[in-house]
């Protein structure tokens, strides 16, 4: 039975994600810094095949530990899926970046951007060793045409699309593809409902939802995906357009 390792384990993406994956005979394990919110996730699910534990991926020493302790208890990691990051949590007022403060950059930075690094740090030892694996690292539409107020965040989802590009090309010949998704304006525990968004709505008519990027992840980790990496799907009903 294949092993996913998710962060982000309470997000909505990652509730979806699992179901398809468990629908698709895989074993699930959700890392996730609110444990609150994770075993609302894991009850909700209600399967012996998904567990999940505390996982802050700013921490290095934790996700290595995180990593390490999959590998031991199920013997392999088939595919790391890091969800974590985002900014809603932080409750940050979008301002110009003149105007923002230096020192909370990399409150934005290092759940975004460096919790990216630190699992794919952690997990390609034990892909590369059994020459398998499939990484998948959730960007954002903003890392591809960037967004006013918002300058900080869409660095970071740009730098990972980037490091994803980057680091296919190191990994190609172990057999572990890195791929990447830019979802639009999505689905969430902060905005659950897809169909507002005023003009805001991309053309398709209405936000992305936690399925439509589930559906990309679910196919990105899958063999249908076995000649794909380095690229970066864009899910966002055609918010990228404008």
């Amino acid at each position: 039975m294949p092993v996913a390792m998710i962060t982000g384990g309470a997000s909505w993406f990652s509730r979806e994600t699992t179901r398809l994956l468990l629908a698709e005979g895989w074993r699930v394990v959700l890392g996730e810094i609110n444990e609150t919110n994770l075993a609302e996730v894991l009850g909700e699910i209600g399967d012996a095949r998904v567990t999940g534990g505390k996982l802050d991926v700013t921490d290095l020493a934790m996700v290595k530990s995180f990593a390490d302790k999959i590998f031991r208890d199920f013997g392999s990691i088939d595919a790391l899926v890091n969800i974590a990051g985002g900014t809603n949590y932080l409750g940050m007022p979008r301002l110009p970046f003149h105007e923002t403060k230096p020192e909370n950059w990399d409150l934005v930075l290092r759940p975004n951007l460096y919790g990216t690094l630190n699992c794919c740090h952690a997990v390609l030892p034990h892909m590369i060793a059994g020459k398998r694996g499939s990484i998948v690292n959730i960007s954002s539409g903003m890392g591809l045409r960037g967004s006013a107020r918002m300058t900080t965040y869409s660095a970071a989802k740009a730098a990972i699309i980037g490091f994803t590009r980057a680091l296919c090309q190191e990994v190609g010949q172990y057999n572990v593809r890195v791929n990447s998704i830019a979802p639009g304006s999505a689905e969430s525990r902060w905005q659950p409902d897809v169909s507002k968004g005023g003009e805001r709505l991309p053309p398709i008519g209405s936000r992305t939802s936690a399925r439509d990027v589930a559906n990309a992840i679910a196919f990105l980790i899958s063999d249908k995906a076995s000649h794909m990496t380095g690229a970066c799907l864009d899910i966002s009903g055609g918010t990228s357009l404008h």
